[in-house]
């Protein structure tokens, strides 16, 4: 392998183009495997037979698919969110991850398409759809958006690419072929050339954030804009979508510039992961907050149908979801974030048997409260061996809290930040899994058809677990092609 500019060329940034090797290859093999599972299921058995295969049905007519379609669009955000605080502000932390931002909003929003190809039932809908569009629906203006976001994600990610590979060309001569097409035949690295580029990424930058705020604004009127189900129809529903869009979306690249750091041995700067847990630290209240005045708007206004729909996520079926969600999605991850890193072990373990100490008092304390203190929560609240739930819930917690605060202290601010992001991640998938189904299973006329019911079927996981291996791939194959990290060459650093 050729040098660069001289003794400074970055070697790890490089590294994952030099060769292929056999773990490579293995983990090609893999996610080719998946994909052709979930390609056979969709083929062979959803399109043969219909979404009857899966489980939804005339009441649950949005499942599976269309929580991942929000979820996805919703991380595609993290990487403009990502990139313009690169580009805009010239945040220097982020400017060397800032094409792995870009990278994961493609892949994000291309996985989210295909949930969408997929839910409609039968490939030809998908045509009818754009030959027939009605423009009143907000189901077509949603496909405009993405489609118009997408655009401007792969410029910015075009643009902010190709003088690497036009470095690279120097660096892989036997590829010089394969990057200068990937350049689309670009060549100039000229001071002249690099900042105009930057001027080009910062304009499309300022371009791409109130897109990005449309985006998920228009996927959350599709389900705001209908009247008839209970807890959809709520003007909060936008600004909760983009809160948790930028959450879950900076959460999702912390998550993949570790992996990339962990997997590819790319060398990345703590001030990276600081800068992304900052970031994570002071979004994670604010999504708190909406979810916090949308559940006291609907407490207070005593509608029926909207409370009994809380009512059943706070305590009924759903209630773990909403637990896991609130404890493990946003209390958690934030003390991660804000707890001072290495504790004295002293306090460390000060802390766990505190904490122990509370959530075993409480649990040993309820089962013998007084009947006015357990006129607190409703009749048929959930027992789990004689304890109510939330205490078996506080009881996880405390536990949770136990082992972080001795093992989390003395770890990396990778470790704490990644186990921040995943956390975080997992937590919003299960805030779109309650606002996408449990609606749903509040029926019309339930006296007569009685409650709904929703459970995936195998098809429908073996198609959703398929594209997403559609998205590994594709990040195998990107990091094939072009460095993950931007080249800082020494003579070229604005």
């Amino acid at each position: 392998m050729r040098s660069l500019v001289g003794p400074d060329r970055p070697e790890h940034i490089l590294r994952p183009l030099e060769g292929i090797g056999g773990t490579y290859l293995l983990a090609l093999a893999g996610f080719l495997a998946v994909v052709a599972l979930g390609a056979y299921h969709l083929v062979f058995n959803q399109w043969a037979r219909g979404l009857e295969v899966t489980g939804l049905n005339s009441s649950i007519y949005w499942g599976l698919y269309i929580i991942n379609f929000v979820f996805l669009v919703g991380v595609s955000a993290g990487g403009i969110i990502v990139a313009a605080l690169a580009h805009i502000l010239e945040f220097k932390a982020f400017r060397p991850i800032s094409r792995m931002a870009e990278m994961q909003a493609i892949v994000w929003l291309i996985l989210a398409t295909l949930f969408i190809f997929v839910s409609i039932g039968s490939p030809d809908r998908f045509y009818y759809l754009l030959l027939y569009p009605r423009l009143g629906s907000p189901l077509i203006w949603d496909v405009i958006i993405i489609a118009t976001y997408l655009i401007l994600a792969m410029a910015m990610g075009y643009l902010g690419t190709r003088a690497d590979l036009v470095r690279c060309m120097a660096v892989f001569p036997g590829r010089r072929w394969l990057f200068r097409l990937l350049a689309l035949g670009y060549t100039d690295i000229s001071p002249a050339a690099l900042a105009r580029d930057r001027r080009l990424l910062k304009t499309l930058s300022w371009v791409a954030i109130p897109t990005a705020v449309l985006l998920h604004s228009i996927t959350a009127w599709i389900l705001g804009l209908v009247k008839a189900r209970a807890s959809w129809h709520t003007s909060l529903m936008a600004p909760l979508f983009v809160v948790s869009a930028v959450v879950s979306g900076v959460a999702l690249v912390a998550i993949g510039v570790l992996v990339a750091r962990a997997v590819w041995r790319i060398e990345i700067r703590e001030e990276v992961a600081r800068g992304l847990g900052t970031v994570l630290a002071f979004s994670i209240p604010v999504l708190g907050y909406f979810l916090f005045a949308e559940f006291l708007t609907i407490a207070f206004s005593g509608e029926t149908a909207t409370f009994e729909i809380v009512m059943e996520l706070v305590w009924g079926r759903f209630a773990p979801f909403f637990w896991a969600n609130l404890i493990l999605g946003l209390l958690l991850p934030l003390f991660l974030l804000v707890m001072p890193p290495r504790l004295s072990v002293g306090w460390a373990f000060a802390r766990a048997a505190a904490a122990t100490a509370f959530g075993a008092a409480m649990l040993v304390i309820w089962p013998w409260a007084g009947s006015d203190v357990q006129m607190l929560l409703p009749a048929w609240f959930p027992e789990w061996g004689g304890v109510s739930q939330p205490f078996w819930i506080l009881a996880g917690l405390v536990s949770l809290i136990l082992v972080l605060t001795v093992v989390v202290p003395s770890t990396s601010v990778f470790v704490r930040v990644g186990t921040a992001a995943l956390l975080v991640a997992g937590g919003v998938f299960l805030e779109r899994t309650n606002i996408v189904v449990l609606p749903q299973l509040h029926r019309f006329l339930v006296e007569f058809y009685g409650p709904g019911r929703y459970v995936p079927t195998w098809p429908e996981v073996a198609v959703t677990i398929g594209i997403y291996a559609v998205g590994g791939l594709a990040f195998l194959v990107l990091a094939k092609l072009f460095p993950l990290v931007e080249l800082e060459l020494p003579d070229e650093r604005p």
